[in-house]
């Protein structure tokens, strides 16, 4: 599988010397210590392309020490939180019936003032009895890939949740864990700069979610979320070109975004089911016996931020 990955057409349409030439804080001296390290990391991928490390270059803020930290984590999550990370088709039945009657999830056109992406996140149908949290994330993680792979690096992001519809019975159906490894894959592992969380619509249970998630929130995070129990507030800071007809701007609707993205999407599908094989294996980590990988792999499938 591996040697087929290194064969696939690339998936970047912003090629690494473009992003150079792009941002003159990236430094190719910077992105060759990055991948002499990896190199040295025998339980990391190798095949990784420089586009991807300079993403978490940018993500990192630059930073080598800590973009390394976070390249760790992102390949250990991908082999712990199989919740997230396994069966990337998009075409697979559970994933189908998701994205066309539970969840909306689009990029908008354009970007907002400061130049950032712009994602939106919504239920397209209330019904708790087919939300299914692990593969929302999932999508919204899908979705973020192909915007990497579309649009190159951006200078940030923003996800906005729409919470029109969530009720406490969605509430029942994500578990604890899997809301504590969102948590601690945003913040430890994403490879995108991520400025701020806009939660709209907010109730009463959007209060108790953001209550049951605290104790693995850090001050960081909890400062990049905005509320706003209205969608008006929010949307009418942004170009009206850059907002979705059903909150107030001249976009198309946020429903057909979804589906134009949708479509975009299945364009990468055979490069979605190869991410499935990049990420760590534990077997291979350099200096750890057997029952010492099976603790390493306990101790990311319980991390808490601190």
């Amino acid at each position: 599988m591996d040697e087929v990955q290194l064969k696939r057409p690339s998936p970047w349409k912003v090629k690494a010397s473009e992003e150079f030439e792009k941002r003159a804080e990236l430094k190719k001296e910077d992105l060759q210590t990055i991948r002499e390290w990896m190199q040295s990391q025998s339980h990391l991928p190798q095949n990784v392309e420089d586009e991807m490390l300079l993403h978490f270059l940018q993500a990192c803020y630059f930073d080598v020490n800590h973009t390394k930290n976070t390249i760790e984590f992102f390949y250990s999550y991908r082999t712990s939180m199989t919740e997230f990370f396994a069966d990337w088709d998009p075409l697979s039945k559970e994933t189908q019936e998701i994205v066309n009657n539970v969840l909306i999830a689009a990029p908008l056109p354009g970007n907002d003032e400061e130049g950032n992406k712009i994602i939106v996140c919504k239920l397209n149908d209330p019904n708790p009895a087919i939300f299914n949290y692990p593969i929302c994330v999932k999508w919204l993680m899908i979705t973020a890939q192909v915007a990497q792979w579309d649009m190159g690096i951006q200078d940030g992001y923003v996800i906005v949740y729409d919470a029109a519809g969530f009720s406490m019975s969605h509430l029942f159906k994500c578990t604890l864990g899997t809301i504590k490894n969102y948590i601690n894959w945003g913040k430890n592992a994403s490879p995108i700069r991520v400025l701020r969380l806009v939660f709209v619509n907010t109730s009463s249970v959007v209060k108790k979610t953001i209550a049951l998630a605290k104790p693995f929130l850090s001050k960081e995070l909890l400062g990049m979320m905005k509320f706003y129990t209205d969608t008006e507030t929010y949307f009418s800071t942004l170009a009206k070109d850059t907002v979705p007809e059903d909150y107030g701007g001249t976009a198309a609707p946020i429903l057909t975004l979804h589906r134009n993205h949708m479509k975009k999407i299945m364009e990468y599908q055979h490069d979605l089911i190869g991410e499935e094989n990049m990420k760590s294996d534990e077997t291979k980590r350099a200096g750890k016996s057997k029952k010492e990988v099976k603790q390493v792999e306990k101790s990311f499938k319980t991390l808490e931020i601190d």
